[in-house]
């Protein structure tokens, strides 16, 4: 898609003023040691930019790279024209996936100084389907709660802060694989990184089985897990008094006793909310002895930031898609939408330095930070912006990456 370079000095209209801004928060993280890899022409930082406006702009699909036919990005990229979408499909070769998802973690552990208190991880699974008819041996089914039904597919680990749901860390595997075999290996890279900050993880009842709660036990991570309704937990919630039943109205809580896997942990049960929900109560698993159940049960109800990240994640930068038949290159293609997501909510928690008191969802923040109507002129190494609506001086933002120096005129 050929782009038509400008004379010096010419004033070109554009429809994303507000990106600069952006793409200078993300530089100045120091994510090029993750993401430089050398290689003839464009450079694999230009093309990991190109993914992350792609992602930004609500798509993860290189045929959509004519949505970003925009001669401000081009000018921003410092190169003539934007590459092909089979240039930009191929590069995803380029990339360790370990590097992107270390990039990921950086770009979370970045608006942590500018928060208090302990973080909750809330764990979560998804499925990330193929709807394809061809080559169905390469994917392996794996159940998809929001069909109801198994998938073929990958499936997608994420490890999410119940505040303000960013991604700490996320894993990328085969679709067939249990979910109860990831547990304590996300449970141990999300307490590397926390360390102090880590206030313990939930998961759903999912992720519980004998072998996923005895290594998380051995690793002295404080947890609350769904616990499935055995015959034995049947007979339990059968035996409770009346005034136990009535504590569990209204979506209240309380003890159950000793774990039958573990003596140390403790069960508690949760009503349901309303008295016409017939589902519960619900029984959970955790290695908090001393908290009370509605504690408990106020913590545990915190991992719906999970399900809300994986819905945002799925309508604002199409997280559902496979770029590739094979299993790294969506890996990486995964992790940059990852990436845009706590690039997004950081460059909100930097701008605040506090973690704000509404966080926009990635449509929201597309219109506040990515989409806006103005006008810009190259002027050597600088590019000057001008937006529509007039705003207050500002200092310039450097764009080290490409060798650029971005200013918006008052």
């Amino acid at each position: 898609m050929p782009i038509v370079p400008p004379a010096p000095g010419t004033p070109l209209p554009t429809n994303v003023a507000p990106l600069p801004r952006l793409l200078a928060y993300l530089q100045a993280l120091d994510l090029a040691s993750y993401l430089h890899r050398p290689k003839r022409g464009l450079t694999t930082l230009t093309l990991a930019l190109l993914w992350l406006v792609l992602a930004w702009r609500g798509s993860g699909r290189p045929e959509h790279l004519a949505q970003l036919e925009e001669p401000l990005l081009a000018a921003l990229l410092g190169c003539r024209r934007l590459p092909c979408p089979r240039t930009l499909q191929r590069s995803l070769a380029r990339f360790a996936a370990r590097d992107v998802r270390r990039a990921v973690e950086v770009a979370y552990l970045a608006g942590l100084p500018y928060r208090t208190g302990r973080v909750w991880a809330a764990i979560d699974a998804h499925q990330l389907p193929y709807w394809g008819r061809g080559k169905l041996a390469r994917f392996q089914k794996g159940w998809a709660g929001a069909q109801g039904r198994p998938l073929r597919g990958d499936r997608l680990y994420l490890a999410v802060d119940t505040d303000t749901g960013q991604v700490i860390t996320y894993l990328l595997a085969r679709g067939g694989r249990r979910d109860h075999q990831a547990l304590a290996v996300l449970a141990r890279r999300v307490r590397a990184l926390l360390r102090r900050h880590l206030a313990g993880v939930v998961a759903d009842c999912g992720f519980t089985s004998r072998a996923s709660v005895a290594a998380l036990a051995g690793t002295d991570i404080p947890f609350i897990l769904g616990f499935a309704r055995s015959a034995p937990i049947r007979r339990r919630l059968a035996a409770l008094s009346g005034q136990q039943w009535r504590g569990l109205r209204e979506g209240g809580a309380i003890r159950l006793g000793p774990c039958p896997w573990d003596p140390r942990l403790r069960l508690f049960a949760l009503g349901a909310r309303t008295p016409g929900d017939q589902r519960g109560p619900w029984v959970y698993v955790t290695s908090l002895r001393t908290a009370g159940p509605q504690h408990l049960a106020a913590t545990y109800r915190r991992r719906w930031r999970a399900e809300q990240a994986i819905e945002e994640l799925h309508n604002g930068h199409d997280l559902d898609h496979l770029v590739s038949y094979r299993l790294h290159p969506n890996q990486v293609a995964v992790g940059f939408r990852l990436l845009a997501r706590n690039l997004a909510i950081g460059h909100q928690i930097a701008e605040a330095q506090a973690r704000p008191d509404t966080i926009r969802e990635p449509r929201a923040f597309r219109a506040t930070r990515v989409d806006g109507l103005g006008t810009f002129a190259v002027e050597e190494q600088a590019i000057v912006v001008t937006p529509l609506r007039p705003q207050p001086p500002e200092p310039p933002y450097p764009l080290p990456w490409v060798q650029r120096l971005v200013r918006y005129a008052a």
